[in-house]
């Protein structure tokens, strides 16, 4: 009966020590805002196709412990053409090109397991 019991213990933690959790990965800190930036990682959603690569990812910015808001980022990249991104916080229907150093662009393209190369200032 006791190994029985044991069992049941045993295959009970196993089972539920395997489960996982999305996690909010702290990105990088704004000064000009004074807001700190999490990638909410179980967001990054992608695709690819003949014509090009596109990813997206939602972000929470927090100031002071106090979420401020959520931001929903668009990344593509057509043909040969640099990385270029929109947020459903900006007016209109234009993309921009994507500077380096962005912390951001480079964690979710390493979770991806996509390649980039920045030159001068751009990422390819």
């Amino acid at each position: 009966m006791r190994k029985i019991f044991f069992a049941l213990i045993f295959f009970a933690l196993i089972t539920f020590s395997n489960t996982c959790a999305a996690a909010d990965v702290w990105i990088e800190h704004w000064q000009s805002e004074g807001v700190d930036v999490y990638a909410i990682d179980d967001t990054i959603t992608s695709g690819a196709s003949d014509t090009g690569r596109h990813f997206e990812v939602s972000t929470k910015f927090v100031r002071n412990g106090q979420l401020q808001r959520v931001v929903k980022w668009s990344f593509s990249k057509w043909q040969t053409d640099m990385w270029r991104y929109e947020t459903d916080a900006l007016s209109g229907s234009h993309t921009t090109a994507v500077i380096s150093r962005s912390p951001l662009f480079e964690f979710c393209m390493v979770r991806l397991g996509w390649p980039y190369e920045i030159i001068d200032m751009w990422y390819y």
